[in-house]
């Protein structure tokens, strides 16, 4: 009796073991699914902006690529749930008001959010500031007055803070102007890598705040036009992505920042004037390598002409 037990136990158990080995294999393999598919994309936008047609398949920049968006694309996620938690911000309550907002009417409470963002994703932008080619800078004192700026629109909540609280509709309005405000300052002065990545990863915290607050009741998963998102949303997001914040991350971070090489051509080529080229690097395939010069666009060269390759090291600003 008790080994008949003992092996009923230890069945149900093996079963266990391999319901969880199963189900990790297909997260596995739909990841990955997802990580290739994302950087494809990736990958083809940014080529595509320099002319280039290429749709090889087996490429290993395709899946850095995609790697470095997935894992991007996770910290401002993690960005709305964990800050909104920490502050405590929901629908039905939100800090330091004496009204209450309906939960069916989320609009106020969304703008009022995302105007909280932006601040985030700058700090969070240097965390990451070692991807990028060049580290984002601000010019001339554009660092002072964004500074300034913050400090003032600080000081204008707490000093108002009960008029404020009584008027939520005024402070709305004006969360929103100092956000726009504060985006007009990042374009003027800072470096647009900056820029760009701070609005792209403004934009992401926002559709995963306005997803979130669409799931929070039944009633409003089966109300939302989902594939909205899935055809607007989800696009510009990697379009966003892929012709503005991809280029210019370090190429060994799996991005697409261009390299400056020399090439040793076996004779000279049309396009150039000598038989050592030094250009810019944009993209490398089987066939051969696509570089950029004094153009916008690229000018390929067979890789049967190139006797050797030169990878110029450059120090970042």
């Amino acid at each position: 009796m008790v080994h008949s037990s003992l092996l009923h136990r230890l069945a149900m158990a093996d079963n266990r073991v391999s319901a969880v080995m199963q189900t990790a294999s297909h997260v596995l393999v739909v990841g990955a699914g997802v990580v290739y598919v994302c950087g494809f994309v990736i990958v083809s936008i940014y080529d595509a902006s320099y002319g280039i047609v290429d749709f090889a398949l087996l490429r290993t920049e395709v899946v850095a690529a995609g790697t470095l968006f997935v894992f991007l694309l996770a910290f401002p996620m993690l960005l709305v749930f964990r800050m909104f938690s920490f502050f405590g911000l929901s629908v039905e309550d939100m800090p330091e008001t004496k009204m209450q907002l309906p939960s069916k009417n989320r609009t106020v409470w969304l703008m009022r959010s995302i105007s909280y963002l932006p601040m985030g994703a700058l700090g969070l932008s240097y965390l990451f500031g070692f991807l990028f080619k060049t580290f984002p800078e601000w010019n001339g004192y554009g660092l002072l007055v964004f500074f300034v700026v913050v400090a003032l629109i600080t000081l204008l909540q707490v000093i108002a803070r009960k008029w404020f609280a009584s008027h939520l509709f005024v402070s709305t309005i004006v969360d929103v102007l100092s956000t726009v405000v504060l985006f007009g300052i990042l374009f003027r002065y800072a470096d647009r890598s900056l820029f760009w990545f701070v609005t792209w990863f403004t934009a992401v915290s926002a559709s995963t705040l306005f997803v979130s607050s669409k799931i929070v009741e039944p009633d409003s998963i089966r109300k939302t036009e989902w594939e909205r998102l899935e055809v607007i949303v989800l696009p510009a997001v990697i379009f966003m992505y892929s012709t503005k914040v991809y280029p210019t991350i370090r190429h060994e971070f799996g991005g697409g920042a261009p390299v400056s090489v020399t090439l040793h051509l076996s004779k000279k080529l049309p396009p150039f004037g000598s038989q050592d080229v030094t250009a810019a690097l944009v993209d490398e395939t089987e066939r051969g390598f696509y570089l950029v010069g004094s153009s916008d666009k690229a000018v390929f060269v067979a890789r049967g002409l190139v006797d050797a390759v030169e990878f110029l090291h450059s120090k970042r600003p």
